[in-house]
């Protein structure tokens, strides 16, 4: 295994968390104008930086290759080696003790948003945890197209991209493709804040709510409940659904060459605005026309209307309007996995609950920064079942799986059932390991999901205790959990089984 190699990695991922200290210490100066504070953070940049240059020095001459078992390591080191550092403004300014602060950084950093922090803490403290959510899910976008491509396969990732995207084990083309995942994570950031500072927010406030929705990371924080605060947030969510890789390409498609130079101004802008509407209205077509986005949309219409009919028969809302936002609201904020529960969803029946947990147990598109399973490996699950069905019946019939108008690859249809079965698996060992730790059947089989699809809060909908009536042992378990739903599995396996069996790096 080349450590070096791991080294000079986490040595980015700090340098990249560095930046995020900026936040903290203009509040910091600028709104409380407190210079202790200030001078905390600062210490806390310091020792970052200082670990930074300590693993880049223990990095050089590494090479330029990323082989399967160092982007396993790799990704499974990320978000400890933050949380050391991000737990501690949560720890020494009292409100959490350890044990709890960590979990807390890494319910963050995983955008599952568990919410020990108390309602009450300090705002500086609330900036903190969306600011790791947003770092949190940034560093998860440039895993998703750097280092799990090696580790997991991407488990059909192309198959949203309507033709492929070129992943590959070399670090300069890595940096390129995190280039364009990064632009399109900033300019939707960036979009969002306008949302909610047209909805009435203040500046503060607008990033701290653009922050959470767009990482999926949720959280109690919810500055202000109108209608439009509301549907800015969903808007943000449903956003937050998507591939963002498929954003970029359907956005690099929309810019018309220019027109030619010897036709007279008028002439030319006319043509250009002609061209730029048509292909506008090509992009909104081929993006309605991807399998993910259509079959997000019938399951959250089909949602909405259940729930918005089953919440206003049963009396718990009697305005129609009423009923629909928070049938909306809720469905869409499960959905992206992001969790913020704003009208008791506990209050709700049966069936309203079982609807919203599946819908964070599907997840957004495979390309996004929400947990769950993601859509197109259940739209494969369900032509591989009928597809099995139609062979049983016609056993000389030859059935080929397609999504997105493409053929989904024999290898690719392996990996996702094994992702399933691993999903399970998973799921039955941590509700075990749980109910041992003296947590009720139901508590632990919510918590086991709540950490394994990262929506903190299933377990507050399911009528459960929230996580800090665990254990110490327990706290650190879930902990685990989170990184290894956030990662999805396959980077410890490959971990595991790349240090026990200690093979040479170059058959990895």
């Amino acid at each position: 295994m080349d450590k070096k190699l791991i080294f000079k990695l986490q040595s980015n991922v700090l340098l990249a968390f560095s930046l995020t200290f900026a936040l903290p210490l203009i509040y910091a100066v600028t709104v409380m104008r407190n210079l202790d504070v200030a001078a905390f953070f600062c210490i806390i940049l310091v020792l970052v930086l200082t670990t930074e240059r300590l693993f880049k020095d223990l990095g050089k001459k590494s090479k330029r290759r990323l082989p399967l078992l160092e982007s396993a390591v790799s990704a499974l080191l990320t978000y400890p080696i933050i949380a050391i550092f991000g737990a501690i403004p949560f720890c020494y300014s009292g409100w959490l003790p350890p044990i709890d602060a960590i979990l807390e950084t890494i319910s963050d950093l995983t955008s599952a948003g568990l919410s020990l922090l108390p309602k009450n803490a300090p705002y500086i403290l609330k900036l903190w945890q969306s600011v790791l959510m947003w770092f949190g899910s940034l560093i998860f976008l440039v895993m998703l197209v750097t280092v799990m491509p090696e580790v997991s396969g991407y488990f059909g990732m192309e198959l949203s991209l309507h033709g492929g995207q070129n992943f590959s084990p070399i670090l300069g083309q890595m940096l390129l493709i995190a280039q364009k995942i990064i632009k399109i994570y900033m300019a939707l950031t960036l979009l969002s804040f306008l949302l909610f500072k047209l909805a009435g927010l203040g500046g503060w406030d607008s990033l701290l709510m653009a922050m959470r929705c767009i990482s999926t990371g949720g959280g109690n924080f919810f500055p202000a409940r109108n209608v439009y605060v509301e549907y800015a947030a969903a808007f943000t969510m449903l956003l937050a659904c998507g591939n963002l890789l498929f954003y970029h390409r359907l956005i690099s498609t929309i810019p018309p060459q220019l027109p030619n130079q010897q036709e007279n101004f008028l002439r030319r802008g006319i043509t250009y605005l002609k061209q730029l509407r048509k292909n506008i209205l090509i992009g909104v077509k081929k993006f309605f026309s991807n399998s993910e986005v259509k079959t997000i949309c019938v399951i959250i219409l089909i949602s909405v209307l259940f729930i918005s009919f089953s919440t206003y028969r049963s009396g718990l809302i009697t305005d129609g309007n009423l009923a629909f936002r928070y049938a909306f609201f809720h469905v869409v904020s499960f959905m992206s996995t992001t969790g913020i529960n704003l009208s008791s969803m506990e209050q709700s029946s049966d069936f309203d609950r079982f609807l919203v947990f599946l819908m964070a147990i599907f997840g957004g598109c495979i390309g996004s920064v929400t947990g769950g399973i993601k859509i197109v490996r259940l739209l494969v699950l369900l032509k591989i079942t009928a597809a099995e069905l139609t062979k049983t019946m016609h056993p000389r019939m030859l059935t080929v799986i397609r999504v997105n108008k493409m053929t989904v690859p024999p290898k690719i249809i392996g990996r996702i059932l094994a992702f399933f079965f691993l999903s399970c698996l998973t799921l039955f060992i941590c509700s075990a390991v749980l109910s041992f730790m003296g947590a009720k059947f139901s508590e632990a089989v919510a918590m086991s999901v709540a950490c394994l699809t990262n929506v903190g809060a299933l377990p507050g909908i399911c009528g459960a205790s929230n996580f800090l009536a665990l254990p110490a042992v327990g706290k650190i378990f879930c902990a685990m959990i989170l990184i290894l739903g956030r990662l999805e599995m396959f980077a410890l396996l490959i971990a595991v089984a790349g240090l026990t069996t200690r093979r040479n790096f170059k058959e990895w």
